[in-house]
Parts: structure tokens; C-alpha cells; sequence
């Protein structure tokens, strides 16, 4: 029992009144045993939210000239001048009441743990739950803050200039090059989905991606909750060492496939590459394994990617999915920012598109949409015409749609797409023009059919 702190925490409050403005602490916070303190929290509580513009709803005279009858029994007047005047500053305020809090929590766990270690029983989410409320109150508020803007610009010169360096390239390679020119690379701090409807090729993207971040000598951790991990792998293998995917299903590789898997296999192991292919894990599993992650690489630049957004789970409950993934994004975000790190989070399409002459997928198209939409820092589709119209002029190609950048604005762009050997293949300026000609041919060809 913190009853020091408790009392501290009372006086403090009796001494300035406003701080009650900043409390986050309820009645329950205080210690069972001493009631005494707990009834002058509510009381304070009580006159703070009904004071009739008292200069000092707190005052030890006002007080108990208003609710004497309920401080009387806790020692009334005396009692009050007394733990005000116990405190000679309100400078730890802050520390008196996570202290407080931290108490409560650890006899919570103590006894959340006795529950689980005699009989079984016990909640375990809730044990989670309390230990990371344990962690955020032991980090305290040393990640914010109000800071003088003129600090911020201290050295920014050798930042601006190291970004001229790298050609503007500020962030991880992506798969795409005219997205990495577009968004300067994958941003720490970013929370970006990639969506898609089926058999758009989103994971095989994926794939890509990873390579890319990672020959920029960025570290990536891919997190597989519909696929297993060896399958993952074997698709990075296949776009890193142009292998037919067929090839290593069956086993029927020739010399030069198994040369070139050889070669992949030490890219791979030469590359800071992580998988996770855990089913069904949660949201703030992947946060501690992230965060572990970042532990044993001090100083190493990471992207997350995640595959995919609907299978995801959390330890809380939610009444509906639209909540439940309202809820991760949200901590997806959170979690980028805190960790530093990118997070691309693989997500479905709903069958909307599919009703529309243009298939395109739309913001509106995201499945449980709401929150995905306003959470994401960026937004891309993966499109392939050719899977709805045969004769597309596209054929063999991919379109990336950045249909929301929050600080890049938004973009379509066009790759080849070769399934069989897992790629994605940039287009130079000749094949741009080309393929550019070739829909304005055909749709040339349509109009004069009408």
C-alpha cells in the first residue's frame, strides 16, 4: 500500500485546486483498507464539479462548511490543515498520482495471478492489459510534451542535407519506384494499407516490397496470418531469384534454378528479415514482438508489414468487426509512431467495386472502412484489369493506386506483373509511353464501335 503517496496526492490537491483539472485517478485508485482517504477523494471530487465559482472550492473552511457532515467522520477541519499543510509543494504531483495508480495496479496482478496459479481461473487478457497500463505509466510523459520549435530546427541543416544526399529518398525502398519517388520511401511513423480485391496479387506484392526495403539495408519483419511462413519465404525466393514458383512447389528445378535459389537463399540470409506466421495472433502481440525486435537492433530502421488487416485479433472484446478493426487501426498507428517504425498492413476489398462498369476500388470499397480510412497515413489499391476484362489493353500489368497520402498527395502508377516468377517489374519511360499509346489506341478502337 502507497498510503504516503495517497496522502501526498490529497494534500497537494487541497493546495491547489487545479490540479484536480489534470487527475486521472478515480475513487477506486485508493486504497480499500483506508477508506478515510478514498471518501475525501470523492468529496473533493464532488465539490469540484459543483463549486459555485468559490474562488477555492478547496479551502479547508469551505469545505467543511459545505460538506462537514461527511468530513467530520475523517477527522473534519483539523484533518484537512493538517495533510495541506504536510506538503511543502505540488511539484510531484504527478509522480504522487501515478505512484497511486501503480499500486493499485500491481495488487490487481498479484491477485489476477494467485486466481490463475490456484485454480485456473482468471482472466489472462486482463492480466495483458494491466501489465501494459503498468508499462505506460512507468514510461510516464518522457515521449511528449511542449517543446520551443526553435529546439526542434537545432542541427536541421546536416538532416536537409543528408536528404539531398540520397537523392531525396528519405524513407525505405519500395516495390514500386514511382511510389518511392512519390512518398520518398516508406516514413517512419507511417501507418499505410495495401487493398485489394482477391487474386490482385497483394501478398505477392508483399513479397516485392520486402525485398526492396530490405536491399535498401532497412530491417523487415513480415507478420503471416493467412499464410504460412515457409510459403512466404518460398515466394521471396522466387522474386528474388527469378524462379517459377511451380518450380519450387514441385521440387522440378533445373542447375540454374537451384544456382539461382542458392543465390537467393544468401541474399535472404544476409539481409535483417524476420516472419511471423502465427494464426490468429493480436495486435498487441505483434506490438511486443515488435518491440522486442527493436531491443536486440539498437538503432536499426525497421518496416512491419502485416498480411492482413481482417485477421488480426486483439485481447479486448468488441460488440462488431467495425469496432474491433476501428480499434487496431487505431493502435497500428499508435504503434508506429511509439516503436518508429512503418507499418503496411495488407487489407481486403468489399464486393462493391465489382458492382461498378469501372472496377477500380474506391476509400468507400475498404471493407469496415470507417477508421481504416481516417487512421492510414496512406492508402494504395492494387488493380489488375485484365482479371475482369480479357482483352484489356493492360494485360500483364498491375496498377498501383495511391488513393490517399496524407503528406505525399495520391497517384496511379503501372508495373508488369509476372506471377510466375513472383515480380513486380518497374517500367522504364519507353514502356510507360507504350503501354499509354496502347489504351489510348484501344480506346480509340471502342468509341468508333459505337
Amino acid at each position: 500500500m502507497n498510503l504516503d503517496a495517497e496522502r501526498a496526492l490529497l494534500g497537494s490537491l487541497l493546495k491547489d485546486h487545479t490540479l484536480m483539472d489534470d487527475c486521472f485517478l478515480v475513487p477506486a485508485d485508493f486504497t480499500e483498507e483506508e477508506e478515510d482517504n478514498r471518501l475525501l477523494f470523492k468529496v473533493l471530487q464532488y465539490a469540484k464539479e459543483h463549486s459555485d465559482e468559490a474562488a477555492n472550492p478547496f479551502d479547508p473552511v469551505v469545505l467543511v462548511s459545505k460538506w462537514g457532515a461527511r468530513l467530520q467522520r475523517i477527522g473534519g477541519l483539523t484533518r484537512l490543515m493538517a495533510l495541506r499543510d504536510s506538503v511543502p509543494s505540488t511539484d510531484s504531483f504527478t509522480y504522487y498520482q501515478r505512484a497511486v495508480r501503480t499500486d493499485r495496479i500491481q495488487q490487481e496482478l498479484a491477485e489476477l495471478g494467485r486466481q490463475i496459479a490456484t485454480n485456473g481461473g482468471g482472466d489472462i487478457a486482463e492480466l495483458k492489459a494491466k501489465m501494459e497500463q503498468l508499462e505506460e505509466l512507468q514510461q510516464g510523459d518522457s515521449d511528449g510534451g511542449l517543446v520551443h520549435m526553435a529546439t526542434l530546427l537545432e542541427g536541421h541543416e546536416k538532416v536537409i542535407a543528408k536528404r539531398a544526399n540520397s537523392g531525396g529518398i528519405t524513407g525505405a525502398k519500395a516495390a514500386s519506384e514511382d511510389f518511392t519517388q512519390l512518398s520518398k520511401g516508406h516514413q517512419i511513423g507511417d501507418l499505410e494499407i495495401l487493398a485489394g480485391r482477391p487474386s490482385m496479387g497483394k501478398t505477392l506484392y508483399m513479397a516485392n516490397d520486402v525485398d526492396a526495403v530490405t536491399s535498401s539495408g532497412w530491417g523487415d519483419a513480415v507478420f503471416s496470418l493467412e499464410m504460412g511462413g515457409m510459403e512466404i519465404v518460398e515466394q521471396i525466393a522466387s522474386c528474388i531469384g527469378g524462379i517459377k514458383r511451380d518450380r519450387i512447389a514441385s521440387g522440378q528445378m533445373s542447375d540454374n534454378d537451384w544456382l539461382r535459389y542458392g543465390d537467393a537463399l544468401e541474399i535472404i540470409a544476409g539481409r535483417l528479415l524476420y516472419i511471423d506466421d502465427r494464426s490468429g495472433a493480436t495486435v498487441e502481440y505483434i506490438r511486443r514482438q515488435v518491440k522486442s525486435l527493436k531491443k536486440k537492433h539498437p538503432g536499426k530502421r525497421w518496416v512491419i508489414h502485416i498480411d492482413f488487416l481482417q485477421f488480426i485479433q486483439t485481447e479486448k472484446n468488441f460488440e462488431n468487426t467495425k469496432e474491433r478493426i476501428g480499434y487496431i487501426t487505431k493502435y497500428l498507428k499508435r504503434m508506429a509512431r511509439q516503436l518508429q517504425v512503418c507499418v503496411v498492413c495488407l487489407s481486403a476489398v468489399g464486393r462493391s467495386c465489382e458492382q461498378r462498369p469501372d472496377k477500380r476500388p474506391l476509400m468507400s470499397d475498404l471493407r469496415d472502412s470507417g477508421d481504416i480510412e481516417s487512421d492510414a497515413d496512406v492508402v494504395t489499391f492494387i488493380y489488375r484489369d485484365d482479371y475482369y476484362y480479357p482483352e484489356s489493353p493492360k494485360k500483364g500489368f498491375v496498377e498501383i493506386i495511391v488513393a490517399k497520402g496524407r503528406k505525399i498527395g495520391t497517384g496511379t502508377f503501372d508495373m508488369a506483373f509476372v506471377p510466375s516468377i513472383s515480380r513486380f517489374v518497374n517500367l522504364d519511360k519507353d514502356q510507360k509511353y507504350k503501354l499509354a499509346e496502347k489504351v489510348r489506341e484501344h480506346e480509340q478502337q471502342r468509341k468508333n464501335r459505337r
